[in-house]
């Protein structure tokens, strides 16, 4: 059983566990391995250590410690919401229980459920930084949530062509994937965050029903319920735990095109979309065609035209 299991391929734990639990684990596999036992001697191949959830601590005029949910703002301060009597804030520390500043997620779940509340917190912060735990970003989690479930109730189309969008999708199976096996989970966020606005700005198209679905497979880690709801909303046959993750199309990662930055003495007066690799004489005089361009040039010829290819044109008036 032990060479069927180890070493097991990702811990994570707080970074206490590193003197607890981990260096445990470690002495018996050592141990077992000595004696003959097991054939490995490292339990673990990979280690990560995450951060620590933190919250305000708050002390009564007797010194003891008061939960959050004891205190509330009043008209001279923080005060304990039973009895009126002052209260001091102290240090933000991690959740412990012998200082009262823990925080039940309950509330939270109940309100929001509990796919908003995680998308909350990976969204947060990196896994290996603390979290001081705040309410402030659950409302946008939430607006989120109910932007997914539109997107999933869009009629499916089965014609028509975006390259846009299906690259957008592309960009996003590659980075989403690159950054769950790295566990930059709150980076995973940001893209889907993106991918979400090209769905919404996208016409109606067959690629775009393509790209929801592939959307919601890269959703299901962290919304796993309302991935799971959404699949069956949109015609999909079986659970989407059970789908197969989505695989990037190499040719729809490279770009055609690119955004030129197009200054004037310096000063940045407009961009221009134009073909990768384009040549410079030809970028020279689609940038002096521009109107923004023409006007800052009042109808002076530049001195000189400085090209960074693919990047920047600067024109020297």
């Amino acid at each position: 059983a032990a060479d069927a299991w180890l070493p097991v391929a990702q811990y994570i734990g707080g970074v206490e566990h590193a003197i607890l639990h981990l260096l445990y684990a470690r002495f018996w596999t050592r141990a077992l391995h000595r004696i003959g036992r097991i054939g490995t001697t490292e339990p673990f191949a990979g280690l990560f250590t995450q951060g620590m959830v933190t919250h305000e601590t708050y002390r009564g005029a007797d010194g003891r410690w008061l939960a959050p949910e004891e205190v509330a703002i009043g008209p001279d301060g923080l005060a304990v919401i039973a009895t009126g009597e002052p209260v001091t804030p102290g240090r933000i520390e991690k959740m412990s229980k012998s200082k009262k500043n823990v925080v039940d997620p309950d509330a939270m779940i109940a309100r929001y459920g509990a796919d908003a509340v995680r998308w909350f917190m990976l969204s947060d912060s990196p896994p290996e930084r603390d979290l001081a735990w705040s309410e402030a970003g659950i409302e946008g989690a939430w607006r989120f949530v109910q932007r997914v479930w539109k997107l999933s109730l869009l009629p499916p189309a089965t014609e028509g062509e975006d390259e846009g969008i299906a690259r957008a999708a592309a960009k996003a199976v590659a980075a989403v994937t690159d950054d769950l096996a790295a566990l930059h989970f709150n980076k995973a966020v940001a893209r889907l965050y993106e991918l979400a606005n090209w769905l919404e700005r996208a016409p109606v198209s067959a690629a775009k029903t393509q790209a929801i679905r592939t959307f919601l497979l890269l959703l299901s880690p962290m919304m796993p319920h309302l991935a799971e709801e959404c699949w069956a909303r949109t015609g999909e046959t079986g659970m989407i735990a059970d789908a197969a993750w989505p695989v990037a199309d190499p040719a729809l990662l490279i770009d055609d095109s690119v955004t030129i930055a197009v200054q004037v003495n310096g000063k940045l007066k407009d961009t221009l979309t134009a073909p990768k690799g384009l040549a410079r004489e030809a970028v020279e005089a689609l940038v002096l065609d521009l109107d923004k361009v023409r006007r800052a040039l009042d109808g002076k010829v530049p001195r000189k035209v400085i090209v960074v290819p693919d990047r920047l044109v600067n024109l020297v008036a």
